[in-house]
């Protein structure tokens, strides 16, 4: 990886007032290419007064953005579309407040729980009110197919399901935004696209064998997020991610897995590195085995020889010697 990985902090507040809107149309120019501005009308607001931030991470051709501002709207035209041939795709994540995507006539309003999709290599329209914040996840051309947003914006439900897994990971990915390397951010972004590929099949298809692949990085995800709760289970797994446990176990059989020996497996190398760590070393094996989501600790102990071919209290760090 030979690109820096950037974040960067920019706010309307340190630019004097009559230089904010201009300051504002350049930054995000920028970010995501040639759009066209529409401040406030006059005697609602002056462009002076506007008032905007954001947190920007980028490395290579990935790109997230945080942003908040005053009320906007932002127009792709056909003019700009033939003047740049930018093929990227925007996925916007609001965070509070309302967007609302305009294409070819239509109005797609986009609150919480809900993402747009939209393809810089077609016109469209991004409104927003005053004090709506939300993330923009740049998706480098190529990620995705252009089918995805053929008809116009595709707008995403993250209350459940692989989108859910996926806004949970955006916000991830943002928060941690000081202690990710590039590499990091590169592969958590890919990571994001991949569910959204996931989430789109099942919008239009259901569970198309394409996506199979994308499915069971979901699972992973999931499970490498949970698998310390002794209640998840594959059924519980598949009921969670808006699957039937037969789509999980043929998604995972593509990766040479199944949804009980991913679950096992990831609980088995979390009570191993936890055995090695000297952070645990005052803590019971049968303690550890519990914390990683065991309920029996001979189970545990069959599991762990079976796995690595040895016993857990053979693997584990002693702890520190007192002092005399």
């Amino acid at each position: 990886m030979t690109a820096d990985y950037q974040v960067q902090f920019t706010t309307t507040r340190r630019v004097p007032r009559r230089d904010r809107a201009e300051f504002w149309t350049d930054h995000v120019r920028f970010n995501h290419g040639t759009l066209d501005y529409f401040f406030p009308a006059p005697g609602e607001r002056s462009p002076a007064d506007f008032a905007g931030a954001t947190h920007v991470q980028r490395c290579g051709n990935h790109q997230l953005v945080e942003f908040w501002s005053d009320r906007i709207t932002y127009a792709r035209t056909a003019r700009h579309v033939r003047a740049d041939d930018d093929r990227s795709m925007r996925l916007f994540v609001p965070k509070s407040g309302t967007l609302t995507v305009a294409h070819d006539g239509v109005t797609l309003p986009v609150p919480v729980g809900r993402a747009a999709l939209v393809s810089m290599a077609r016109p469209f329209e991004l409104l927003h009110r005053a004090q709506t914040r939300a993330w923009v996840l740049t998706v480098p051309e190529g990620c995705l197919p252009d089918r995805a947003v053929a008809d116009g914006p595709s707008v995403l439900d993250l209350r459940r399901g692989v989108a859910s897994v996926a806004e949970t990971m955006t916000r991830a990915l943002a928060r941690e935004r000081k202690s990710l390397s590039g590499p990091a951010f590169v592969t958590i972004s890919a990571r994001v696209i991949e569910l959204v590929a996931v989430a789109l099949a099942d919008l239009r298809d259901g569970i198309r064998p394409g996506g199979l692949e994308a499915v069971a990085v979901a699972a992973r995800t999931y499970v490498d997020e949970r698998s310390d709760d002794p209640d998840l289970t594959p059924a519980s797994i598949a009921r969670d991610l808006g699957w039937s446990l037969r789509q999980l176990q043929l998604a995972l059989r593509t990766a040479g897995t199944t949804p009980a020996e991913l679950l096992r497996n990831r609980r088995l190398d979390r009570a191993r590195s936890r055995l090695e760590d000297p952070r645990w070393s005052a803590v019971a094996v049968g303690d550890i085995a519990f914390a990683s989501g065991f309920g029996s600790l001979s189970a545990f102990g069959t599991a762990f020889r079976a796995r690595f071919g040895t016993t857990p209290r053979a693997v584990r760090v002693p702890a520190p010697a007192a002092w005399p």
